[in-house]
């Protein structure tokens, strides 16, 4: 007798049914995941690939050309153009609205390729937890490809504006007998000064060709300056710049001529104004060469510059007075704040003002040689924004580029220098003849140069007791940084680092840098 087969139970059919249909759901949401991770990993990588594999070709193939297309004319660019010409083309600013356009362009677009690509991949038919974590890695992602390109669409920006606001539009001053001068100033405009009084006067005088640099530096208390021939301030003092017997002899100084300027601005007519080209003109008759430009640089401001680059280390050689009465810089390695490098460059209490122009081409040369790309990219707002308030000049736009290709050539090179400070000039009553002389035979190559004030500079064995390299001096001392810490905040008064009732020494022979200080 045949046992009849007994029926499926209606319910493990079903329970059967549900676990089969409920692993393919599984299968399903896990394979719209992958697709959608896929989808959006494609457009991180190659933007526009994820609609091409999506069936948007047309949309995909337009992004991946131009994707392409930029990586190739970026790549060809940093092969084919020299370091220098880069740096040149990044003070262009047609160039860099052109790529601050760009960069905006580029990251709106690739957030766009994102966004379609999540929603290329489904999200409605996701679960909710997948819809979240797409969401999240969407945005997440959305920011990590964009920040770059915002980024640098603000340091566009901000080079951009730095470049209009601070070089103007003009005329390109060509070279003379292959060189171009430019004339650099230490401003001093504070509360307590009588107009504009240069402090420290340096011409750069740059051999276009190989970019050999020479530096002249005048001091600021000469007197009986010349004007170039043929110009209404030559026709006007044509002994030189001098009063009469009652006149207040400071008042007819080099450093006053900027001052004099604003006040007679019929003898000093010319694109930089009165004051800057009655300086430029007074250094042109002076030394006999043509002065193409001029930067000034305001030393209340210079501070900020200091410390947007977060400081400058300068190895001192003497005990310096600085800030409040009874507080000094001791000798050694220092880390120096924009508050201390001011007060260090300025300060004439217990030195003399020789000592003092030494002090200011050290910390100068110093943030010339610490400020390396890495440093300045880091802190490029803040050193364009202190530079835009601190620097004024007469360079135009139009040279900039030319400009830089030329510093990149003087950067690494030895800096012949020749200070016209006694015994070679009495600045009372100066040798213009021997002025000229010495001019002549420091660019054509038959002085005698002075040593050199590149970074390898060292200080003399007579000028420091310097500690052998193993002891603490050698490295930033803990007194200098717990003045660092505690020092107010308040710009160095004018009346205790630059006016004559200081207590500044008669010292009248010049001051070597080595002798007061070095950099690294």
């Amino acid at each position: 007798m045949t046992t009849a087969a007994r029926p499926p139970d209606p319910r493990r059919v079903r329970a059967r049914r549900e676990a089969i249909a409920a692993l393919r759901a599984q299968r399903a949401e896990a394979a719209r995941f992958r697709r959608s991770v896929t989808l959006m990993a494609m457009s991180v990588v190659a933007p526009g690939s994820a609609q091409l594999v999506a069936g948007h070709k047309k949309t995909g193939k337009i992004a991946l050309g131009v994707y392409g297309g930029l990586i190739g004319v970026a790549l060809l660019v940093f092969w084919l153009v020299p370091l220098q010409d880069l740096a040149g083309l990044a003070v262009r600013p047609w160039l860099l609205t052109m790529f601050k356009l760009l960069a905006f362009g580029v990251a709106a677009a690739w957030v766009v390729l994102l966004l379609d690509a999540w929603r290329l991949g489904h999200p409605p038919g996701l679960s909710q937890k997948h819809r979240l974590i797409m969401i999240g890695a969407t945005l997440g992602l959305a920011a990590l490809v964009s920040t770059p390109f915002v980024v640098a669409a603000r340091y566009a920006t901000a080079a951009h504006d730095a470049v209009v606001e601070m070089f103007p539009s003009g005329e390109v001053a060509a070279a003379s007998d292959g060189r171009l001068n430019i004339l650099l100033l230490g401003v001093d405009a504070g509360d307590g000064r009588v107009g504009v009084r240069p402090d420290s006067i340096n011409l750069v005088s740059i051999d276009v060709r190989t970019g050999e640099p020479a530096m002249i530096s005048l001091p600021r208390n000469l007197e009986n300056a010349r004007f170039p021939d043929g110009t209404p301030a030559d026709d006007e003092f044509p002994r030189g710049f001098a009063g009469d017997d009652d006149s207040d002899e400071s008042d007819y100084m080099l450093n006053a001529t900027w001052t004099f300027g604003e006040e007679n601005p019929e003898l000093f007519e010319g694109p930089s104004g009165p004051g800057p080209t009655a300086v430029k003109q007074a250094v042109e008759g002076t030394l006999g060469l043509p002065v193409h430009y001029y930067v000034a640089v305001d030393l209340q401001g210079f501070r900020d510059i200091i410390d947007a680059i977060g400081g400058v280390t300068i190895r001192v050689n003497e005990e310096l007075p600085i800030g409040e009465k009874g507080r000094v810089l001791e000798p050694g390695l220092q880390e120096l704040d924009g508050y201390h490098a001011l007060w260090y460059a300025r300060s004439r209490e217990g030195s003399s003002d020789y000592a003092r122009m030494a002090r200011q081409r050290c910390v100068i040369g110093a943030l010339v040689n610490q400020a390396d790309p890495q440093t300045v990219l880091s802190n490029f707002i803040e050193l364009t924004d202190a530079s835009k308030s601190v620097i004024t000049t007469d360079i135009p736009r139009q040279d900039l580029a030319n400009l830089v290709n030329l510093a990149s050539k003087a950067k690494d090179q030895e800096i012949t220098s020749l200070q016209f400070v006694p015994p070679l000039i009495v600045p009372a009553d100066p040798d213009i003849g021997l002025i000229h002389d010495e001019v002549d035979a420091l660019l054509s190559g038959d002085a005698e140069p002075a040593p050199s004030e590149s970074a390898s500079e060292e200080p003399s064995d007579e000028a420091s007791d310097e500690p052998a390299a193993d002891e603490p001096a050698d490295e930033p001392t803990e007194e200098s940084r717990d003045e660092a810490a505690d020092e107010p905040s308040e710009q160095p008064a004018s009346d205790e680092t630059g006016d004559p009732d200081d207590e500044e020494t008669d010292e009248t022979e010049p001051v070597e840098m080595s002798s007061v200080c070095s950099y690294e």
